[in-house]
């Protein structure tokens, strides 16, 4: 008999859940509003506003493209292309992640008010950093298009990449900003992680320039797979078996990481925040 209410209890609050993403993908519009506001506050009353993280962008990649052109012992038509791509999908998982601990908490006054949907503010969150990713997305074209050319993109496995770019980004932002909301140590841990994680990240560097172990260890990382899955039909090329593989089994983990966590927490985030 406890099982069974175990489970009947589970189910309910498994049906609550598709109902939350539901109500928010149904009420688009609002989550749309606020990710485009939160991107317009952080600019007002500025000249050039958010155009400021374009010239930021490319001035990084350009200064640093000559110099680790010569580091990493790469031509600059070969490098810079490369840097470009992990640079400016590097920042938006970064930044994605640094803000998805605060998502809840940042929801506070919605949330404690009125019953809007939990999932709403996720979609929020990544809407932001999309929008984001979209101002630095023009340095990658006239990077791409000044040395290797556009026309050598595979539009195709691109798209795939981004959706799956998307996806992931979706799942680790409910995932981060629930336990975030229960544990406020999780966002200064997060913080350190992603800075470790751009170093030992190929971001700057090529794994072949690695030992056989440290490019096993590189090639574990789901997030150069993630990088991977975008970075190299910019470049050209398709991404590796190995690559889509371990896409495919991060997307599956976070996936029933973020069913469970949601079943079992979602209804308890207004009490914690």
């Amino acid at each position: 008999m406890l099982m069974v209410g175990v489970l009947g209890v589970s189910m309910m609050q498994l049906h609550k859940l598709y109902k939350d993403v539901w109500d928010s993908l149904r009420i688009w519009r609002f989550w749309v509003h606020l990710g485009w506001e939160d991107v317009a506050r952080q600019y007002r009353r500025s000249i050039l506003g958010p155009i400021w993280i374009t010239l930021n962008t490319g001035l990084f990649i350009f200064v640093f493209g000559l110099i680790g052109a010569q580091l990493f012992k790469s031509g600059v038509h070969e490098y810079l292309p490369y840097l470009c791509v992990g640079h400016v999908v590097f920042t938006y998982i970064s930044l994605l992640i640094n803000e998805g601990c605060q998502v809840f908490m940042q929801a506070e006054p919605y949330l404690k008010q009125a019953p809007f949907p939990k999932f709403a503010f996720i979609f929020r969150v990544v809407w932001r950093n999309v929008l984001l990713f979209a101002h630095n997305f023009p340095v990658v074209i006239l990077v791409i298009g000044f040395t290797s050319g556009l026309g050598q993109i595979r539009l195709g496995w691109l798209l795939l990449g981004a959706l799956a770019l998307v996806y992931c980004s979706t799942l680790a932002v409910a995932i981060l900003g629930l336990i975030a909301a229960r544990f406020r140590d999780v966002p200064m841990i997060v913080t350190s992680v992603m800075q470790i994680a751009f170093f030992v990240t190929p971001v700057m560097w090529r794994p072949e320039q690695l030992t056989d172990r440290a490019q096993l260890a590189a090639r574990l990382n789901p997030l150069a797979a993630i990088l991977e899955l975008i970075r190299a039909p910019m470049l050209g090329a398709m991404p590796s078996m190995a690559a889509l593989g371990l896409v495919l089994v991060t997307l599956f983990v976070l996936s029933v990481l973020c069913l469970v966590l949601y079943v079992l927490g979602r209804r308890r985030i207004v009490y914690w925040i």
